[in-house]
Formats: C-alpha cells, structure tokens, sequence
C-alpha cells in the first residue's frame, strides 16, 4: 500500500518529449486527475504531435538556445522536487545539468528508452558478420560495427553519467539491462486503453491489408520490410502492402484501424509503442522479439506478437497471410487483452507513483 504522505506538497517535472511521449502524456494524466502536481515538458514537436503541459521552443542558434535553456532551466528550478527525465536527455551540459539538480537536493529519475543509451546489440553474431558481405546486413546492423571508438565513448560516458546521478533507474524494456550498470524497474509503455475498448472484429473474406509506419527507417528496418512488400505484392495482388510516413497520432491511430497486420520492426529485439497502439486495436503485431529479453520479464511468453527476423521477415509475413483467416478472431482478442494487463495508462502510473515514492523511503 502506498504511503500517500510521501509526495505531499511534492512537484514532479517530467520531460522530454523526444520519445514515447503518447505513453509520457497518458500516465501524467493519470496521476494530475489523482491530484498529484505533476507536469510534462516538450521542446520543439514530437513524430506524432503529442500534446505537453508546457511547449518550449528556443532558438535554432545553437549559442542562444544553450543560454534560453540554462537561463528558462534556473527559472523553473525550484518549482519541482521531483525531475523525471527521459531519453537521457536535460536542459543544456547534462553532467552540468545533473550535478546542480543534486546540488539543490533534487530527486532523479531517469527513464532509458532505447537508442539514448544502447552503443552495442549483444544479439548480434559477430563472427558471422566478418563472413557475411555488409551489404546484406540492415542499415542498423553496420552502424552498430562501423561506430567510431570516439561515439561509442560518448555514448558510454553519457548513459553512465545518468546512472550515477539518478536516484532511480527505470528501462522501458529487457533489451536495454545490459546497456545499464544498474536498473531499478523495467516499466513498459503506457497507452489509455479504454477509449479503444469496443474495437471491431474482422469481416471475413475481405482482403488483408499490411502495414508498417516508421518512427525511425533505419531503427526499425524498413528498406527490407519495404523489398518483401513489394515481392510479396506481386505475389499476392490482391493484398494491400502500405508504409506510410510518420503522422500525427490519431491520423496513425486511423491508418492503423484499416489494417490487419501491422509491421513493427525487425531488427532490434523488442517491441515499441507502435506495436502497442495496434495490439490495442486487437491488430496482429509482427517484430523481432530476441528470445533471451523474454525471460526478463514475467510476461515474456504471453506476447501475442508474431516473431520474426530480417532474415526471415518475407517467409514468416507469407505464412502469416496464408493461414491469417484461421487465426484472426482469436489473435485479436489476444492482442487486445494483454495490453490491458501489461499496458493499461493506470498500471503504468501506479508504477511511476512507486518510483517516485521510493526516492523518499
């Protein structure tokens, strides 16, 4: 049970919006309804258009947004308690930045999301990448091997400078544990769920319509997923194949409705919000779930996600669309129901409340 008095008179500041902002904004709703003084920050816009509590734009003067940032950042200082940053992402010098929160008896917490802080993919078999010609691996992939010391340092610096300033560290997945000296929870993305509650069930007979929407082309691997779509359209014509471009998020949420299989990604191991946002709508997922991140959660085997990989991504949708008309009805209950056990916005924020209470046991 939770001891309410821990956050009396507490403020909680929450940013960015660089990423997972549908999910950032749905679990703050949550905890102001409660009464919490709790407020989401954006800089600039998201993919999606997400809404914030506070929208801030500096100048694209490199110079002069670093001074509007420190300058807006001492401003609002002593407004909060609580600073929640996600993305590893902070106002202006984050070793800077991270210190004087500390300085002032700040609370941290650090929310890692994916590619603020992965500099390697322990998945990836590496004797079989020197064997195997580079262009036949994903984008992805050669950056992982073809990153200069210089950027791999960067990048260790940065995620070990949030580690040791937080007071508590949250993963939004397994796929990130063994980027992290130390985490405290993995919380996974919220989405408000009941809005979507009475989705409708597929009308027999009709064609199949695919999909993919990219947040990130490279990350999620589109240029393969876009070479099956177009074999596999000459080979099922009377199929639809479609990759849209990146939208505001009820346009996707739309687009998202006319399909039945939705393409997350196929490259990295784990599943995004995305792939959330179609489970909700009882839609069947396909992405790369790496076997070994199942285990790290309890939930693990219960993923109503069709696993596949850049290598077998066009076998694995073929069979997915031939034996689709079986298994529809039934994956889509499957779907919709794990995300209201795993994703529910009200879990999500009970959990947050949890890490922001510990700061103070």
């Amino acid at each position: 049970m939770l001891k309410k008095n821990l956050l009396k008179n507490k403020r909680i500041f929450v940013g960015f919006n660089s990423a997972g902002a549908a999910g950032i904004y749905a679990f703050t709703r949550i905890l102001k309804r409660r009464g919490y003084q709790i407020d989401f920050y954006g800089i600039g816009k998201t993919h999606f258009d997400m809404p914030v509590d506070f929208l801030l734009k500096f100048s694209n003067n490199s110079l002069i947004s670093f001074f509007q940032r420190v300058s807006y950042f001492f401003k609002i200082l002593h407004r909060y308690d609580i600073w929640h940053l996600n993305y590893a992402e902070a106002f202006f010098f984050y070793p800077l930045n991270l210190l004087i929160l500390k300085l002032w008896g700040k609370k941290i917490v650090v929310t890692f999301r994916g590619i603020d802080i992965q500099t390697d993919l322990e998945f990836l078999p590496k004797s079989i990448y020197y064997k195997t010609a580079s262009d036949r691996w994903p984008e992805y992939y050669r950056i992982q091997f073809s990153k200069k010391l210089t950027q791999r340092f960067v990048k260790k610096m940065r995620r070990r400078v949030f580690v040791h300033f937080a007071d508590k560290i949250v993963l939004t997945g397994p796929f990130l544990a063994g980027q992290v000296a130390r985490y405290d929870d993995i919380v996974t993305y919220a989405r408000d769920i009941k809005k979507k509650d009475n989705f409708k069930l597929r009308k027999k007979g009709r064609k199949i319509s695919v999909l993919h929407i990219p947040s990130d082309p490279v990350v999620k691997g589109t240029a393969e997923i876009a070479r099956v779509f177009k074999s596999l359209s000459q080979k099922f014509p009377e199929h639809s194949f479609r990759i849209l471009p990146t939208m505001p998020r009820e346009k996707l949420l739309d687009e998202m409705a006319k399909a039945d299989i939705v393409v997350d990604q196929i490259i990295i191991g784990w599943y995004g919000g995305q792939a959330v946002e179609a489970m909700i709508q009882g839609k069947i997922v396909m992405a790369f779930l790496n076997p070994s991140y199942l285990q790290l959660v309890p939930f693990g085997r219960e993923i109503p996600i069709w696993n596949t990989n850049v290598w077998s991504f066009e076998q694995d949708l073929e069979t997915l669309i031939k034996v689709f008309p079986q298994i529809c009805q039934e994956w889509q209950e499957r779907s919709h129901q794990f995300v209201k056990k795993y994703h529910d916005v009200s879990k999500i924020a009970h959990q947050y409340l949890e890490t922001y209470q510990s700061c103070y046991e």
